[in-house]
């Protein structure tokens, strides 16, 4: 059986980009497991220095945020106002490119016993193996009423 060499490299080149489109899928699902934890630095490890964040939410979280002390302190903030981390179901995930979009819904108590239990879309872009940008759309509605923000 004779093999075109080019078809072979497009071949090599199709699998070396499908094998890096799930290790960034794997990446979101243990950034995500982190934050069911409450842990920072994994939650923070595989993001770039010069990342950026957007979510969709009243003040003080709405808007971008540059760089990882800047994120890091809102994500602070937001798990010391929970009894715990917020338990992430990914329910669907299509990746592509430099991208991985997820849906998930999420499980969380507040400190004083409040359920928080919301829904979100997560885009995320990686610049070879770090997430370079991460943009959230969440309900702000119950952002507002659980969190007086």
């Amino acid at each position: 059986m004779d093999v075109d060499p080019q078809e072979y490299a497009q071949f090599l080149a199709w699998k070396a980009q499908q094998e890096q489109i799930e290790r960034r899928v794997a990446t979101v699902r243990a950034v995500l497991e982190a934050e069911s934890r409450a842990d920072t630095e994994v939650f923070f490890a595989p993001f770039s220095a010069d990342s950026r964040f957007w979510m969709n939410a009243s003040s003080p979280m709405a808007g971008e945020l540059q760089g990882v002390p800047a994120m890091k302190a809102l994500f602070e903030s937001f798990m010391n106002a929970l009894a715990s981390g917020i338990s992430v179901t990914i329910t669907n995930v299509v990746a592509g490119g430099d991208w991985v979009v997820t849906e998930a819904s999420g499980l969380a108590e507040t400190k004083d016993g409040r359920p928080y239990n919301s829904h979100y879309v997560q885009l995320w872009k990686f610049r070879d193996s770090e997430i370079v940008y991460f943009r959230e759309y969440l309900d702000t509605k119950l952002v507002a009423d659980t969190f007086g923000f």
